[in-house]
């Protein structure tokens, strides 16, 4: 009886242990799994942004100026991975922005003999977006480090605000300028989860210099000569893979 036993324990052993080395064989480790960057994305991002602007006179005088605040918007893009390792793309960007600025300026009024008035120049970029390709390389277990560039656009909104010297009374001449530029950034993302992404980014947004800018009121207008605009961003984002 002892060595029956014996005998079937051996047996169901010899039989366990073949089943786990096959086992073992068909199922590859958790450390060889990797994310795979092929697919469309949407997600959202915000983060800090920076200006950094000037304004040029028609003198020829220049005045720097810039502003911190907040961003924070949507993106929505595609990815396709080659050669083992690479990750081509497109993303598309549309985000808020509280970036607002001044400056101490002065307005002339050729018609009263070139008489300067001071004033308070602004400038407000509410909106940020931009359409760009993304190059990136993976490596890891879900990591991709990568680069984008492309069109960038932001609405601005501009004011002057003075007292008339033909009234008294203090008037704020606006405009309201959408503007075209371009953008490059880099960042590095992580997929944490199968469907799920985190990445951290830099931009840099180029809007160039524009001239001339109308900035009308209800009784008065007036000319900007000159207002280059630039923008540095820095986000976290959270993206969804299907």
């Amino acid at each position: 009886m002892l060595k029956a036993l014996a005998g079937a324990a051996l047996a169901a052993f010899s039989v366990t242990a073949a089943s786990a080395a096959d086992f073992a064989l068909q199922a590859p480790p958790m450390a060889s799994v990797v994310f795979n960057w092929t697919g469309c994305y949407i997600g959202g991002h915000l983060g800090g942004v920076a200006s950094d602007d000037r304004t040029i006179n028609s003198a020829g005088g220049t005045v720097d100026f810039g502003a911190a605040g907040f961003v924070g918007g949507g993106q929505a893009g595609c990815d396709h991975q080659f050669a083992s390792n690479w990750v081509v793309g497109a993303e598309g960007r549309a985000a808020w922005s509280s970036l607002s600025s001044q400056h101490g300026s002065s307005v002339r009024f050729p018609a009263l003999g070139n008489l300067a008035v001071p004033s308070r120049f602004g400038l407000k970029n509410d909106f940020l977006a931009s359409a760009t390709a993304r190059l990136g390389y993976a490596y890891g277990l879900g990591w991709l480090i990568y680069a984008r560039g492309g069109v960038a656009w932001t609405h601005e909104k501009i004011d002057d605000a003075y007292t008339s010297p033909a009234t008294g009374f203090a008037v704020d001449p606006s405009a309201s300028v959408m503007r075209t530029g371009w953008t490059l950034g880099a960042g590095v993302e992580w997929a944490f989860a199968s469907s799920w992404s985190a990445n951290v980014e830099y931009s840099y947004y180029d809007f160039g210099t524009k001239s001339p800018i109308q900035l009308i009121s209800p009784s008065e207008s007036i000319t900007v000569a000159h207002l280059k605009d630039t923008i540095h961003a820095a986000t976290v984002g959270l993206n969804y893979h299907y």
